[in-house]
């Protein structure tokens, strides 16, 4: 079942409500690949201008060799807009359809930012900015867009090392 196609052509096919306990038992078809993290401040969701795309998305990227889903949403979400999350918490499994029609798994986490840090230019993100979902800022990936509604307020805190 299609939850959302981009104007890439990328489906989000299904989101599968799992503990971060469950992941490795859930036998899944498809490689695990990446981490996505819906995350607020005080005034809105965070979003950054990727500078190759150029529209606004979710912080999140790819999973490296060793790391947890976990690990990969926090370091992608400090690498791509510097914030760092004073709650997270694990949302659970999406599954999609590449336009190039690949089919992968990536982590969901909701994070909540008490404290916005300032902003450093890098070579993914351009700009980020705490959208009220009112104001107009561009094209946003349908898909990230989609993703905002399964938002829900952490109530786990952060693991500081």
């Amino acid at each position: 079942m299609t939850i959302c196609i981009n104007r890439r052509g990328d489906i989000f096919e299904q989101f599968i409500e799992v503990t971060e306990e469950q992941i490795d038992s859930c036998n899944l078809q498809y490689p695990l690949t990446h981490a996505l993290v819906v995350a607020r401040g005080a005034n809105g969701f965070l979003l950054l201008y990727n500078t190759w795309k150029k529209h606004w998305e979710l912080a999140g990227g790819i999973l490296e060799e060793g790391e947890s889903l976990r690990e990969c949403a926090l370091r992608e979400m400090l690498e791509e807009t510097n914030q760092i999350p004073s709650k997270i918490q694990f949302r659970g499994l999406m599954k999609f359809v590449l336009a190039n029609g690949k089919i992968e798994y990536g982590g969901l986490y909701c994070g909540f930012i008490e404290v916005e840090r300032p902003f450093e230019k890098n070579a993914e993100a351009q700009e980020i900015v705490f959208w009220d979902q009112a104001a107009p800022i561009g094209y946003i990936d349908e898909i990230d867009q989609e993703l905002l509604n399964y938002y829900k307020e952490p109530s786990i805190p952060t693991v500081r090392s």
